[in-house]
């Protein structure tokens, strides 16, 4: 992140993820962690349900010759649903998953191969639940040196690593907040849903405070108005930039503005307002 966007002030705004999502420096939107830190120092994020930026893509492998479901967690410029932002949306509002084909498998590879990406293996994490698309496990926020490896790995992803997560996990606790839950999909469905050499991707949710924080793997309601967080594509008082034709109409009509006056027709006027 360049020093001056730094300076720039990070911003909620509320809406389906694919209205928001181009309104934001794509390298600014806030993940599941950068969010849950931040409202230990502003509360009023603690009453808000965001989309976050972590990125839910789901794999079958085969390990010992037997098929196991994975999650690849990602973050950022891996993020699947960011990537292709209006087809994720459309396949998951019509379908409920976002179908990475084998012929995609570039992108998949390239969410396979980032030093930042967690991967997991879903039996590892010893989820509960009875329900055929998803699962869950729990956090204890006083009591987390229970959660095994895998569980403990993405918990620190979702909620803050090393110093953070235990101060988040202070802060969740405080509040009355005595389990977390991080939901992820069932591995019985990925292994039904996931395309030979392909992969299936999920948005991902995290709750607000009433509802315990809880942290979503496997969002496909993409057109609820969540809020997503990050720096606007243009900042309070700056210039948009614009380029070619319309850039030329806005030049002409602010050098002549009395003549664009003139020249103005209820229809030109029905246009602007539209």
């Amino acid at each position: 992140m360049t020093s001056q966007t730094a300076k720039r002030t990070l911003e909620t705004l509320v809406g389906p993820l694919a209205q928001t999502f181009p309104q934001f420096e794509r390298d600014t939107i806030r993940h599941s962690d950068q969010l849950t830190t931040e409202r230990r120092t502003n509360p009023e994020l603690r009453n808000m349900w965001f989309y976050t930026a972590d990125g839910p893509m789901y794999l079958v492998e085969k390990v010992d010759g037997i098929d196991e479901a994975f999650l690849y967690l990602g973050r950022g410029e891996t993020n699947s649903v960011f990537n292709n932002i209006e087809e994720a949306t459309h396949q998951l509002i019509r379908t409920g998953n976002y179908i990475l084909p084998k012929e995609k498998r570039g992108e998949i590879d390239a969410v396979i191969k980032a030093e930042d990406t967690l991967k997991v293996r879903l039996s590892d994490l010893r989820l509960q639940g009875n329900d055929s698309q998803w699962r869950y496990f729990e956090i204890g926020t006083a009591n987390y040196d229970s959660l095994n490896e895998h569980q403990r790995g993405v918990a620190e992803r979702v909620y803050g690593s090393g110093d953070d997560f235990v101060e988040n996990m202070k802060m969740f606790n405080e509040a009355g907040k005595r389990k977390l839950r991080v939901y992820v999909l069932n591995p019985a469905y990925v292994k039904q849903n996931v395309p030979q050499d392909g992969a299936l991707a999920r948005a991902s949710w995290l709750y607000n405070f009433e509802l315990d924080s809880w942290f979503i793997a496997n969002d496909s309601y993409v057109d609820l108005h969540f809020g997503l967080r990050g720096v606007r594509n243009v900042a309070e008082g700056d210039a948009q930039k614009l380029a070619g034709p319309i850039a030329d109409a806005y030049k002409t009509i602010l050098g002549s503005p009395d003549q664009a006056l003139r020249a103005m027709t209820p229809e030109i006027v029905t246009g602007f307002l539209n």
